[in-house]
């Protein structure tokens, strides 16, 4: 199934269910719910058995929230959406439009390969996530921790990456332009940096 059927199958009444079902879950407000767990999609599950939300329309943020085992592959955060302040393990988020919104708190073994970060604000730590071919030019990410993560590929033209912590990383084919990882440290294997350019280094620390 490609990217125009994914997003095209789901039908308004569908949308304004699931956005209903989020609102009433995500949020610091709601904190309080006992069962706060993502709705059950109308397609099940994919291939993989993950949460079938691929392509979906969210008009509401997945704040304060706890998921796993979910697809958004090519889903659609629009208003003012975003996964913020919120802990995911095991999703895709691959070919996702996230550009100038908040991806924030903690990611484990997540997909976004593809993904539009262009002009997002990065926090608190991800591990085991793959990056690949993910536009991050003008990324902003102050004091995050990036573990065993794959940027093969990655657009960080202008991006600020400042006292960061990326150990282990791959950054294979990744272009660097004009922007800064200042106060950043970076440990691993030194054939898995790439090249940096006119990038600010001030105070970086390389470590084998």
């Amino acid at each position: 199934m490609n990217k125009k059927f994914l997003i095209a199958r789901w039908q308004d009444d569908q949308l304004s269910e699931v956005n209903l079902r989020l609102a009433a879950i995500s949020g610091k407000h709601n904190l309080h719910q006992k069962d706060r767990s993502f709705p059950i999609s109308p397609y099940g599950q994919t291939e993989t058995g993950l949460k079938d939300y691929r392509g979906v329309t969210l008009t509401e943020s997945i704040q304060y929230l706890t998921l796993q085992d979910i697809d958004f592959s090519y889903s659609r955060f629009e208003d003012s959406a975003s996964p913020n302040t919120s802990s995911l393990t095991h999703c895709r988020l691959d070919g996702v439009r996230l550009d100038n919104r908040f991806v924030t708190h903690t990611f484990g073994h997540c997909s976004f390969r593809g993904a539009k970060l262009n002009g997002a604000r990065m926090g608190k730590a991800f591990h085991d996530c793959d990056f690949t071919g993910c536009n991050l030019s003008k990324v902003i990410a102050n004091d995050v921790s990036f573990t065993r993560c794959r940027f093969d590929g990655a657009n960080f033209r202008s991006a600020l990456l400042l006292y960061c912590r990326f150990e282990e990383c791959s950054f294979e084919g990744a272009l660097f332009q004009n922007g800064s990882i200042a106060g950043s440290r970076f440990a691993g294997e030194a054939r898995l940096l790439p090249e940096w350019g006119n990038t600010v280094m001030d105070h970086v620390k390389f470590e084998e």
